[in-house]
């Protein structure tokens, strides 16, 4: 893609990280829990999953940061694929597809042997994405939670991709 460079995160990503994060999960209360805390500090968890061999790539386009995903080490060889996001007025431009094919590959030269992910049900141009890339959904449950003190459920379908 044109102008669109995918890298790892580094100090200076972390605020628009952040922030294209946060407007990211207001902008679809129906797919993901609003409550900011809930997610957990973005720059403590990238740190974490670097040491354990995962890490936040970030899409850019000349300055601006307009994408984002991460590969969170799961398990000794399963990653799972997480916090993806792309700026809502440049979604529909193939960057999460750019972003997911990256992390998979990365998946891969990191040694794991695959991929899994979650996405809620009314996710489904993240789901067709995920499928035309190969993952296959292996359940689907209904997530329950707190959220604001208030009871929430997210229908969520798991996916997941053999690597090797």
């Amino acid at each position: 893609m044109n102008g669109v460079t995918i890298r790892s995160a580094v100090e200076e990503d972390f605020p628009p990280l952040c922030a294209l994060y946060c407007n990211s999960i207001q902008c679809n209360p129906d797919g993901f829990i609003q409550d900011l805390d809930y997610h957990g500090c973005l720059i403590a968890k990238t740190r974490e999953w670097r040491r354990r061999g995962g890490d936040m790539l970030v899409a850019r386009e000349a300055k601006p940061l307009i994408g984002m995903g991460a590969l969170a080490p799961d398990a000794e060889d399963r990653a799972e694929l997480c916090k993806l996001h792309v700026d809502r007025w440049k979604q529909g431009n193939g960057i999460g597809r750019l972003m997911t094919e990256q992390l998979i590959r990365l998946a891969g030269a990191k040694g794991f042997s695959e991929v899994i992910l979650h996405v809620t049900t009314t996710q489904t141009t993240a789901i067709k994405l995920y499928g035309s890339l190969g993952f296959r959904p292996v359940r689907r449950t209904v997530f329950e939670t707190t959220v604001f003190n208030q009871p929430a459920s997210f229908d969520t379908l798991y996916m997941q991709l053999p690597i090797r």
